[in-house]
């Protein structure tokens, strides 16, 4: 929901090569410049990667991301060998440049079983290869690929959000058009207003009443997109009451106005 950051939706993601890997003592990958992003989860043991001559340590939690183009070596540690998911593919925005991923070469992530849960998925499909598998291994891929912008870029990924507020924002998803307040939504979780008030900002970069006029305001858009509402009734059917308020807020919001959703989708 941070308009400031990059927009990384348009992504076309073209899957080369995709391992369960479990490495012998002596596995090794010789010297090469790889032509694609290798992205490589490790869930155990250790390995060394020689990328663009710089030497680089993982170990069982860290992803590997190592950028197109790049000069690349490894070997793993034969006492203590590597495990690991790694995916080598291609990332092109709809006109067909390619895309970088904002991700540092090595990012310690931890063991995330519901991450695992989604590699395994992605073995199942890219073993089995029935019809369709391409794009079933894609859509798994391109998970993966949202759970960790989530986690490393957007920093906006639930798991790691306390609780309480994670119940707040479900709430908020299924009741955004009645009347919200601060002291209903602190209530609904047993916190004192003003310390809920600040941990949901912590925890979600907003204060409340601004996430609230987001989630309203995105669900605006859509029916606007949809042709089947006008302003007004779109402006009731989310909430308000003053059509030129959340005209205004909606202008706040998005950088245009009501009227002009059609112009910019």
């Amino acid at each position: 929901m941070n308009q400031s950051l990059p927009n990384y939706d348009n992504l076309i993601v073209t899957i080369c090569y995709f391992i369960s890997r479990q490495c012998n003592p002596d596995w090794i990958i010789e010297e090469s410049r790889i032509d694609f992003i290798d992205m490589t989860y490790i869930y155990s043991g250790e390995a060394d990667y020689v990328i663009n001559h710089k030497t680089y340590h993982v170990k069982a939690g860290d992803l590997l991301c190592i950028p197109q183009h790049s000069l690349r070596s490894a070997t793993t540690n034969p006492h203590n060998p590597m495990m690991c998911y790694p995916v080598n593919f291609l990332l092109h925005d709809f006109e067909h440049n390619e895309v970088s991923l904002p991700f540092p070469i090595v990012s310690h992530i931890g063991i995330l079983d519901s991450l695992i849960h989604f590699y395994q998925e992605l073995n199942v499909a890219w073993l089995e290869k029935k019809p369709g598998y391409i794009l079933h291994s894609r859509t798994l891929f391109t998970g993966i690929l949202y759970r960790l912008l989530s986690l490393l870029y957007y920093r906006n990924d639930l798991t790691f959000i306390d609780p309480r507020i994670r119940k707040v924002i479900s709430y908020i998803a299924q009741h955004y058009t009645d009347k919200l307040s601060v002291e209903l939504l602190a209530e609904l979780v047993g916190l004192n207003p003003v310390y809920f008030g600040n941990l949901f900002k912590q925890c979600t970069g907003y204060c409340v009443k601004r996430y609230i006029n987001q989630i309203k305001i995105n669900h605006a858009e859509n029916l606007l997109l949809s042709g089947e509402f006008t302003i007004t009734a779109t402006a009731l059917k989310c909430g308000f009451d003053d059509i030129y308020y959340f005209s205004k807020l909606f202008k706040d919001i998005k950088g245009y106005s009501p009227s002009q959703v059609g112009q910019f989708h």
